[in-house]
Formats: structure tokens, C-alpha cells, sequence
């Protein structure tokens, strides 16, 4: 039986948009900025945790100032659409350092893979160590990101 998806109201939404634009607010900062008390806005983050709509909190990095400045996505099509060949390289791609993102899709490729490296040189690198030896890939189309238009983000419109 599917779960039925949370549905947030108005002040719920508005919480989310404020956690997701600075996930360290103080309960005191986000009840001013939404117009509820501390303990009603904390009440309803620790509502939204619990109902798993808020998994975690992290900080989010500039990986281009640490030196990852190249982003490459990788088309993946393996041998076959078996359980054992798509559980083989899901272990393993999920093994691989250097793959930030991995999702499986529908179409003419298997995979879609996000790695991150230095440079050129260092994805030749990642090529050969890691890539290349995934069980099971049949072809791996490469495209390299020029310049990132939208940063990854939830669009607020799918809460309505």
C-alpha cells in the first residue's frame, strides 16, 4: 500500500523555505520570519522530522573552491537489465570515490552518474580507476558541465 504523500500548509511551506535557505535558523529567527512563536515554529520543524519531510541538515559546500571544479555526467548502459547485473553495479558505482550523484533511468541509456574532479586530467583518472572497471557497462557517453545556469534546489511549487 502506498503511503500517502504529507501534504504542508501554508506556514509549513514557508518553514521549509527558510530551513532549506539556512538550515542553522534559531527557532526565535524562523517564528519572527513566519509570524508563530518560537515553540509553535519549533513544534512543527520537530512535526515535519517526524513525519520524515525533513531527513537531515547539512552544510552546503562551494566544491569549485575546494578544487572540484569539473562536473561530468555520464550516460550508462549496461549488458542487460538482469537483477544480478543492475545489483552488481549499483554496489559497486555506490563503492566509487569520486560519484557524487547515480540514478537510474528510463530510455535509451541505463544510468545517469555525476562525478566530480580537479580537472580533466583527474576525470582521467576517475576514467580509468574507477569507471572503467564497473561491472556490466556496455558504453559510457561522457558530457562535461560548461557552466552551471541552476543550482540544484527544490522547486516550493510542488509543496503547493
Amino acid at each position: 500500500m502506498t503511503q500517502k504523500p504529507y501534504a504542508p500548509d501554508r506556514i509549513d511551506r514557508r518553514l521549509i523555505a527558510l530551513l532549506l535557505d539556512n538550515a542553522r535558523a534559531t527557532a526565535f529567527t524562523l517564528a519572527e520570519a513566519i509570524g508563530r512563536s518560537a515553540t509553535a515554529v519549533a513544534r512543527r520543524q520537530r512535526a515535519l522530522e517526524e513525519a520524515g519531510v525533513i531527513t537531515g541538515y547539512a552544510a552546503r559546500l562551494d566544491l569549485a573552491k575546494l578544487g572540484c571544479e569539473t562536473i561530468v555526467h555520464i550516460k550508462v548502459t549496461l549488458e542487460s537489465q538482469r537483477i544480478d547485473v543492475l545489483d552488481a553495479f549499483e554496489t559497486a558505482i555506490a563503492a566509487s570515490p569520486s560519484v557524487v550523484r547515480c540514478e537510474l533511468m528510463s530510455g535509451s541509456y541505463d544510468y545517469l552518474v555525476t562525478v566530480r574532479a580537479r580537472d580533466l586530467s583527474d576525470f582521467a583518472r576517475i576514467h580509468r580507476d574507477e569507471l572503467s572497471r564497473l561491472p556490466g557497462v556496455t558504453q559510457m557517453e561522457s558530457g562535461f558541465v560548461l557552466r552551471e545556469v541552476v543550482a540544484p534546489r527544490l522547486p516550493l511549487a510542488l509543496l503547493d
